[in-house]
């Protein structure tokens, strides 16, 4: 996430369950791995895109058989200098 949240900064999420397309958020995969990723919903898909300069995250591509559930939509950030 650091072309949005430079490393060492705290993301602000809004606790809710339900992002639009584009939208920033927390993400729990499979009820173990949480995630902060760009959401996209496509038919029966949930694209879930990192924004990062650093090249080994990819793109998380799910189908309705994996467990997506949104914890909360980011919303801010908090750096500290």
């Amino acid at each position: 996430m650091n072309k949005v949240i430079k490393n060492g900064a705290f993301a602000l999420i809004h606790k809710q369950d339900i992002v639009e397309n584009g939208e920033i958020a927390v993400v729990l995969v499979n009820g173990d791995e949480a995630t902060l990723k760009k959401f996209r919903k496509q038919n029966d898909l949930i694209i879930l895109e990192p924004q990062s300069n650093d090249n080994s995250f990819e793109i998380q591509i799910y189908d309705k058989t994996t467990s997506i559930e949104i914890l909360g939509k980011y919303v801010g950030k908090f750096e500290m200098k």
